[in-house]
């Protein structure tokens, strides 16, 4: 079976498998990633970052329904891991600007 091929040699860290599935789900894991982005350099690099995820828990992969909708769910999660950790940092400048300003 081509998919179980493919996630296997994802899992061995064949980079022609990795390629393949890169290349296949690169449009629909870009329009996740652009959803949960404010600009267009911070949507790749959720990609990029959400793709390594990917290719660490291949090896996880169960076949229990499809692999893009598990491949999805793990760049969802890494793209609302990485808004909660901006939106405390963006909070957090935010509120030592007030204080600087109530300083002065």
């Amino acid at each position: 079976d081509k998919l179980q091929e493919l996630v296997e040699g994802c899992a061995k860290g064949d980079r022609s498998y990795q390629q393949e599935l890169y290349k296949a789900m690169y449009s629909q894991m870009m329009a996740v990633c652009y959803r949960y982005a404010s600009r267009p350099e911070e949507a790749k690099d959720l990609f990029q970052d959400g793709f390594i995820k990917v290719f660490e828990k291949i090896g996880k992969y169960n076949f229990q329904g499809s692999l893009q909708g598990w491949i999805r769910r793990i760049m969802v999660n890494h793209a609302i891991d990485h808004y909660r950790k901006n939106k405390n940092k963006f909070s957090m400048s935010e509120s030592m600007i007030e204080a600087e300003n109530i300083a002065d």
